[in-house]
């Protein structure tokens, strides 16, 4: 399968310019990195994080080669609690796109997006389309503009060797 349809659509109406990527299928960052000859960094990867106990759910995304910090998360949300989300609450909350491939569009997705500072300063995005062979490529200001999301530090740091 390639870029999910309402991925297109609702690129296509704001009229977006972005490329479709289509590569074998992937379920990591790290393959999928590899499969379009790039550093796992430049994949932006996008995580369903739930910040409270009561389900607020929002999507974080980070650079393909980093975790977020569970600490910077809760911090973030002023909130107790942070997690991502499981398989289950992913096949229940969002059924139009293949299991772990939802896309950081926050008017596609109805959640709030944030993107950490370590991808802002990339020439483009390239992020899923709702598929596990296919990606969306656009440049990382127009990404910013469209996916209507804040810029945070949520990732965790590299360890000193």
């Amino acid at each position: 399968m390639a870029v999910d349809p309402e991925v297109v659509a609702w690129l296509d109406e704001r009229e977006a310019e972005y490329e479709v990527i289509d590569h074998p299928e992937v379920f990591a960052t790290a393959q999928e990195a590899r499969e379009l000859g790039i550093d796992v960094d430049q994949v932006a990867k996008s995580l369903v994080v739930h910040v409270t106990h009561d389900g607020d759910q929002a999507i974080v995304v980070v650079p393909g080669g980093h975790r977020i910090s569970n600490d910077k998360l809760q911090a973030m949300f002023g909130a107790s609690h942070a997690r991502l989300a499981t398989e289950d609450e992913l096949r229940r909350d969002f059924p139009q796109f293949e299991l772990g491939a939802v896309p950081p569009l926050s008017g596609l997705v109805s959640l709030p997006i944030y993107i950490d500072r370590r991808l802002v300063d990339h020439e483009t995005a390239l992020f899923n389309g709702g598929t596990h062979t296919a990606s969306i490529r656009m440049s990382m200001h127009d990404f910013i503009n469209l996916a209507d999301l804040s810029v945070v530090d949520v990732v965790d740091e590299p360890r000193a060797a």
